[in-house]
């Protein structure tokens, strides 16, 4: 069985056309699937559409946060329901392409646990592929992770890979470090990336700043083990004790 997980934030006009490119990459590759969007507190008619989606169909599920709690609460919500074997992961903006999946799944052999997605000529602005670049440059430098794009969310991991894993507040951008840490085995592959076609880019000056802050914090937590550190204290413990906000 495969479940796909999609975080979604004022996504309204994305959700339908990405359900059903999905839904339909996803009964080639299986007759069990299940489409699991997570709802971040959107203030659209995200949740409105998606309940409107749900209404006979079997493989489709919604969840809803009660207010923006940021997409690594939202994956946490969405790894907590999995029913499937191999989980997919991907943004609800539409630029992460569905036709890959097939491809990730394939490389997802005894050798590896997880594969990430590598944007192959990113539609983005210049100034985001170069932040980008850097982040992942540093990224690389301090978790010893050597992947060319740790924030696509374009990825196929067993499941065993996010059972009981509960990620902090902005762990999402850390998930590869997070992954080997716990001694799991990452590969990468090259996907296509697509503009976006509707709706609003969360990126922002603010965004950039605090991802780079992060980076630093977040190396130093998973060097003293995010595993450990994890099963002693709660979440909130987590990120109030080490200023995750």
């Amino acid at each position: 069985m495969i479940s796909a997980v999609i975080p979604v934030f004022n996504e309204e006009d994305n959700v339908l056309s990405l359900y059903e490119e999905l839904r339909d990459v996803l009964a080639e590759q299986s007759q069990d699937f299940e489409i699991i969007f997570i709802d971040d507190g959107s203030n659209d008619n995200t949740l409105v559409n998606l309940k409107k989606m749900i209404s006979g169909k079997n493989n489709l599920r919604a969840i809803q946060l009660s207010q923006r709690f940021g997409k690594s609460a939202a994956l946490t919500a969405g790894f907590n329901h999995i029913k499937g074997e191999i989980v997919v992961t991907l943004d609800g903006d539409g630029q992460d392409d569905p036709k890959n999946i097939p491809s990730l799944i394939l490389e997802l052999t005894n050798d590896f646990d997880v594969i990430c997605g590598w944007r192959n000529n990113r539609q983005d602005t210049a100034i985001k592929k170069l932040n980008s670049k850097i982040y992942n440059i540093l990224n690389g430098i301090f978790s010893k992770v050597r992947i060319h794009d740790n924030n696509c969310m374009l990825r196929v991991y067993r499941k065993e890979v996010v059972t009981d894993l509960s990620l902090i507040k902005g762990a999402h951008r850390y998930l590869p470090a997070i992954i080997a840490s716990r001694g799991f085995r990452i590969s990468e592959k090259k996907v296509s990336h697509r503009p976006r076609l509707s709706g609003k880019s969360k990126y922002g000056t603010k965004r950039l700043f605090k991802g780079f802050l992060d980076l630093f914090k977040f190396n130093l937590f998973v060097k003293k083990g995010y595993k450990e550190k994890s099963n002693k204290m709660t979440i909130y413990e987590i990120e109030e004790k080490y200023g995750f906000e």
